[in-house]
């Protein structure tokens, strides 16, 4: 185990020695909320200047009508930190992208795990953060939430199916809680994919592959006048390697229309919606494979999976009366709904009718934002403001039951929450040189949660739950960016170092909050410490140091499978990114985190599941006859299963290869995933569980239910070796 750790890190490290290059052109520098330059630029999906010959429609009038070229331009803009960045649409197009869940495994320092069938929200791990299926993680689709509240399946879900891969043009990452625009739930960091206003070419693609994997998409940008359209469609279905097909099938409709009224200003609305249903395999004792009792793919449960649906509305209003300022107006709503079907301990409460749950969640979401930037002088210093304030509302009737084979037979607990927050912010950027930027922020936020039993008076053995809290907090940020060779003609002028600073918090449950002792909001605090560089236009290097300190840790409890509050935690650790250029044809990359996840007190230190060492990389081959290939590779090192360390979460090393090949209007495109064919484990948690031959057998499983179970690790299984092919019709 240790060599093959030794020899990932031995090969991946010298393989990085020569950097790496994600595009063919020098990557831009990310775009940020609210730079030096107050306004919204416009970019392809390569985030370089583009030119774009317009051919409008003469009105029928006598006159001749001159056409003129469109131009874009844009500049490289400098981030705040060293760790965050813009991954673009061209920068995986090369790569597994046919679910949302691929495009996030794109992401550097992050990896995304699915555990029931492809359905649920993906499992998060982000800087030394097991973030369960988001609680440390915020994610947002232009800036609205996707993280639900007070779920009835874990705090912060973000359910990210409802995105179409082909609608979206970049995903900024901000990594750490040093960023104003960002308050709850963003203490490992925030993602927000930016969908496009349009796509360049039509599209229809047609895909299949092993497992009856078929997929079917469509997107379009007919114009209506000056409106930018962008109209899309999805259908996916997949059974799976499972014994018991996971039978998941998801549709998704997205449209998006872009108006600018006047050169000042822009307004853009888009909905979708999306719909899922799938079965699960559920997660396996890990003891009943290794005595050949239950095969890998198998289930225990085989009735596990679930049914969801989500609508979203999002408009968004922004205003440029000058280069100095500008006004950016977002008001947006959802409507979501989850029936939910597990059983983490089949037969340790109940021996008879098995430990089955049923977690449903009905909810309104919706809320806004409001944020105002300019720039002017403080005597002889320019300086830019911005302020912004924001709101968001949840309305949920949440729910938890228990269930055999999908029929509810009695109820745990059953409410309605309502939770409000109200936040705002401030941030002053202070140009001190050409050559230094100071950022100082505060965020402020304040919660408002009340939770009302919904139980009729007749239910017995239910939890009833009621109560009405509200906290805050005002957490300061601060950002020091140097560029001391921006003059100077040597080989580090593009070289920035990076410090940064900042407060910031998740919020818990809303059924934990209201009740005594219980505590709304965990705060966190971090720093960091990096440096990007770009070299020749060819190599691009960054390397940070952090820590983060939470005061509060969620930890998965697979007893009825949500997370339970725990003590505070220490995280840090290191953040390392290459491109290189290779020749004009060949480019690879190479991304390493290293983090040391650890609670604060108590003898047992370790926090479960939380990872220790991520790296991902790949190989990518353009030619300019319309062939092209990339060879990527993931690493996820061992980590602590349990907090005594006395199991193991077993790590894997997966590669992928992907070709594609265009001519004239086709493309057509070969998917080899998990090319090795590697046992690995997708998934995988420290559970007390009972099967039926031990109920009666082991002492810790008795006859009569309620035991302690058999302490083990329950895992579902990643995919074997699979092919997905498909053809895509440019028009």
């Amino acid at each position: 185990m240790h060599m093959r750790r030794l020899v990932c890190l031995l090969v991946l490290l010298v393989w990085s020695a020569g950097g790496l290059a994600w595009s063919q052109e020098p990557p831009a520098q990310t775009e940020e909320q609210g730079s030096a330059q107050g306004t919204e630029t416009t970019t392809d999906s390569g985030g370089q200047s583009t030119m774009q010959e317009q051919n409008p429609t003469p009105e029928t009038t006598g006159r001749s009508v001159t056409r003129l070229q469109e131009f874009t331009v844009t500049r490289r803009r400098p981030t705040s930190a060293a760790s965050s960045e813009t991954i673009r649409a061209r920068d995986y197009e090369l790569r597994p992208h046919t679910t949302t869940q691929e495009i996030l495994n794109n992401v550097p320092g992050l990896v995304v795990a699915q555990h029931q069938g492809g359905g649920k929200a993906p499992q998060y791990f982000l800087r030394g953060f097991d973030a369960d299926h988001g609680t440390d993680v915020a994610v947002f689709v232009d800036g609205l939430p996707v993280n639900l509240v007070s779920h009835a399946h874990g705090q912060g879900y973000a359910d990210l199916n409802f995105l179409i891969p082909e609608t979206v043009e970049r995903i900024e990452l901000y990594k750490g809680p040093y960023f104003v625009e960002y308050g709850d739930l963003a203490n490992a960091g925030a993602i927000n994919l930016v969908t496009k206003d349009e796509v360049m070419e039509n599209s229809v693609q047609a895909l299949g592959g092993y497992f009856n994997t078929t997929r079917y998409a469509v997107a379009a940008s007919p114009r209506f006048g000056p409106v930018k359209t962008l109209l899309a469609a999805e259908v996916y279905y997949s059974d799976g390697p499972f014994l018991s097909p996971a039978r998941y099938g998801r549709y998704n409709l997205f449209s998006k229309f872009t108006w600018e009224p006047t050169p000042e200003s822009k307004l853009s609305f888009w909905a979708s919606h999306y719909g899922g249903d799938w079965h699960g395999s559920g997660q396996i004792p890990l003891r009943e494979v290794h005595a050949g009792r239950l095969d890998r793919f198998s289930a225990i449960d085989p009735s596990e999976g679930g049914r969801t649906d989500r609508q979203n509305l999002n408009l968004i209003y922004t205003y440029t009366p000058s280069a100095q300022e500008n006004w950016l107006v977002q008001l947006y709503g959802s409507r979501y709904k989850l029936n939910l079907f597990n059983n983490f301990t089949f037969f340790k409460d109940d021996p008879v009718r098995g430990d089955g749950i049923n977690q449903n969640d009905q909810r309104y979401l919706y809320g806004g934002r409001v944020r105002y930037a300019r720039i002017w002088s403080l005597g002889s210093l320019l300086t830019q403001s911005t302020i912004g304030v924001e709101t968001r509302n949840d309305e949920a009737n949440v729910g938890l039951f228990h269930q055999q084979r999908r029929r509810r037979f009695a109820t745990t607990t059953k409410v309605h929450v309502s939770e409000h927050s109200l936040g705002g912010y401030w941030q002053q950027e202070f140009f001190l040189t050409e050559w230094a930027r100071l950022q100082l922020g505060l965020r402020g936020d304040e919660f408002f949660f009340d939770v009302g039993n919904r139980l009729p008076a007749t239910a017995t053995d239910a939890m009833r739950i009621r109560g009405v809290t509200n906290d805050g907090l005002v957490n300061p940020k601060a950002n020091l960016i140097l560029s001391p060779f921006r003059k100077v003609a040597s080989l580090w002028r593009n070289t920035e170092f990076f410090l940064n600073f900042g407060m910031g918090y998740h919020s818990n449950d809303a059924r934990d909050a209201v009740q005594a002792g219980g505590k709304p909001l965990a705060r966190s605090t971090g720093g960091e410490i990096g440096a990007r560089t770009n070299l020749w236009d060819r190599l691009d290097l960054a390397a940070a140091l952090w820590i983060l300190d939470l005061n509060g840790e969620l930890v998965f409890s697979g007893d009825n499978g949500t997370t339970e509050p725990r003590g505070p935690s220490r995280r840090w650790g290191i953040d390392c990114e290459t491109r290189y250029q290779i020749f004009n044809w060949l480019y690879t990359d190479f991304d390493l985190v290293f983090a040391d996840p650890r609670f604060r007190t108590g003898k047992a230190k370790a926090i479960p599941l939380a990872p220790t060492l991520l790296m991902n990389g790949g190989l990518t081959a353009q030619f300019s006859d319309g062939f092209s290939a990339a060879l990527r590779l993931r690493f996820l090192d061992d980590r602590p299963a349990n907090e005594t360390r006395t199991l193991t979460a077993r790590g894997y090393v997966l590669l992928d290869l992907t070709f594609k090949y265009r001519w004239r209007n086709l493309e057509a495109n070969l998917q080899v995933l998990n090319l090795t064919n590697t046992d690995w484990r997708e998934a995988q948690f420290d559970t007390n569980s009972c099967v039926r031959r031990e109920v009666g057998r082991d002492p810790r499983c008795p006859a009569t239910g309620g035991g302690e179970g058999v302490e083990d690790v329950n895992f579902t299984p990643g995919n074997p070796i699979g092919l997905r092919g498909g053809v895509t019709l440019f028009f």
